[in-house]
């Protein structure tokens, strides 16, 4: 009951994605789909952003049948070797049997992982177990029935790689994204919704996983000088005995930054602790990126309802890339050392953009292979916001430099798959994508528009929205033609009228 897009030969030479590239990691395969193209928009002033009342949270959907990961890890950090057993445990939410379980093993595309053993819960070894790509399939002996639940055990030992991006490490820091094997959404017509990577010219085009908010319980040992290590997570590391313990709630991802070499900066914003990581260089420009999560924390708290973390952390990233995760950006290093010209920068630009990630992937999940507009064009509509909030002189800046200088063109509702690789992706997604929320905004008005996101962002809580469920939520707020709107940015608008 799978469902896998068209796999070739795995490929393993990475290239850094373009200098504002923002949320693309490294991902492994080949793309196919082509949509059609439609005619730029024309541009139109930016209005003033109305406040709304924030509605009525909705209860939590997955009824505390989320999936829990309990991982215990011991990291050599100066031989770049860890040692993991992962626990996953899964319940069928829906109400239909499952067959096999399919388990997304990222660590595989660089050939840095040895899996040890695969057991169930009692203990019973599993060894009819199969490769498809980067995916673990595991047939059940008994097909797993609505409501049931399942226990799956991962021993394994990581080689980190000597590189830089989302995975890897330098002799600087040790990033751990997606390390541990992670169990995709099940949907009753499609199977498991595991993808390929899509790969065009070297270079990875999106992000091809797509997750559930899963409880994530955490240890973290280190084997040798562990008071030189700091560890940036997505909650507040805590030590026990020996070890340190991070307890992760309803996480999209739990990704970890470990250095001997960061240094914190410490910020409070109503409960909510922004730690800012970087290398001792450049701590200047770290008290840039942890003022301006500061300030897209508090506008994006005020349109889309409160930020339900405890804890921010921004850290500088040795890659070419920026990368959202739950309570964790990374912003590549290069802008930190690189920082001019104030608020015209790519800080000032990326921060606002992965912190609103925080709103839409990590709150509100998507089917990032195949809407990556769902959450990309959002995100980069709200630097527009940001600006528009706080540095109003240069939104105009922002356009040119950000959207028009690139000349975007053709429909947004487009997947990773897109033929002309990470230049259209990124034009598409990104830069057409926030010319699409400019117009609608204009379309239907500024305290439609608001009053609508709001909504939109806390009825599907913890869910996966698609834009069915988008253009759902917009027309119970408005009667407005925005028909021209939908022609000009989608080949195939889901739900629009």
């Amino acid at each position: 009951m799978t469902n896998y897009k068209p796999t070739r030969k795995l490929v393993l030479l990475l290239c850094a994605v373009c200098l504002l590239a923002a949320c693309s990691p490294p991902q492994e395969e080949i793309p196919t789909p082509t949509p059609s193209i439609t005619p730029t928009a024309t541009a139109t002033a930016t209005l003033t952003p109305t406040p709304v009342p924030s509605p009525t949270p909705t209860p939590l959907p997955l009824d505390g049948k989320q999936t829990q990961y309990r991982i215990d890890a011991t990291i050599n950090y100066y031989n770049r070797f860890i040692s993991v057993t992962s626990q996953s445990i899964f319940t069928n939410k829906t109400n239909v049997p499952i067959d096999e379980m399919v388990f997304i093993v990222y660590p595989t595309i660089f050939q840095s992982i040895f899996m040890r053993s695969v057991k169930l819960g009692d203990g019973t070894p599993v060894d009819d177990y199969r490769w498809e790509g980067h995916h673990m399939v595991i047939p059940l002996e008994t097909p797993l029935q609505p409501g049931e639940q399942i226990t799956i055990t991962h021993d394994f030992e990581l080689y980190m790689p000597d590189r830089t991006g989302v995975f890897g490490q330098t002799g600087r820091q040790l990033l751990l994204s997606y390390w541990y094997p992670t169990i995709p959404p099940f949907d009753e017509q499609q199977g498991w919704l595991a993808y390929d990577v899509s790969l065009v010219n070297s270079m990875f085009v999106g992000e091809h996983q797509v997750f559930e908010s899963a409880d994530y319980d955490v240890t973290i040992k280190f084997t040798d000088r562990a008071e030189n290590m700091v560890i940036a997570a997505g909650a507040m590391p805590v030590f026990e005995d020996d070890s340190y313990r991070i307890s992760l709630p309803l996480g999209r991802t739990f990704v970890l930054a470990i250095s001997d070499s960061y240094k914190i900066i410490t910020r409070e914003v109503d409960g909510v602790q922004i730690r800012g990581f970087s290398l001792p260089e450049v701590v200047e420009s770290s008290e840039v990126a942890v003022d301006l999560a500061e300030k897209a924390l508090r506008l994006y708290s005020e349109l889309f309802g409160p930020y339900e973390r405890d804890v921010l952390s921004v850290v500088q990233a040795d890659m070419g890339i920026n990368m959202e995760f739950d309570g964790l950006i990374l912003i590549q290093s290069s802008f930190y050392w690189l920082y001019r010209d104030p608020p015209r920068s790519d800080l000032h630009i990326i921060v606002p953009h992965e912190v609103l990630h925080q709103w839409f992937f990590s709150l509100v999940g998507n089917n990032q292979a195949m809407e990556p507009w769902l959450d990309e064009a959002i995100a980069t509509y709200a630097e527009a916001l940001f600006y528009e909030r706080y540095f109003p002189e240069d939104l105009e800046w922002w356009w040119d430099t950000r959207v028009h200088a690139h000349l975007p063109a053709g429909s947004i509702d487009t997947s990773i798959y897109i033929a002309g690789g990470v230049p259209e992706y990124f034009n598409r997604a990104y830069r057409r994508g926030a010319l699409f929320y400019r117009d609608l905004r204009e379309a239907i008005g500024d305290e439609i528009f608001f009053s609508f996101l709001l909504d939109y962002a806390q009825s599907h809580r913890y869910k996966i929205a698609t834009g069915e469920g988008f253009f759902n939520t917009l027309n119970q707020h408005t009667n407005a033609d925005y028909s021209t709107v939908i022609e000009e940015y989608f080949t195939n608008p889901p739900g629009a009228p």
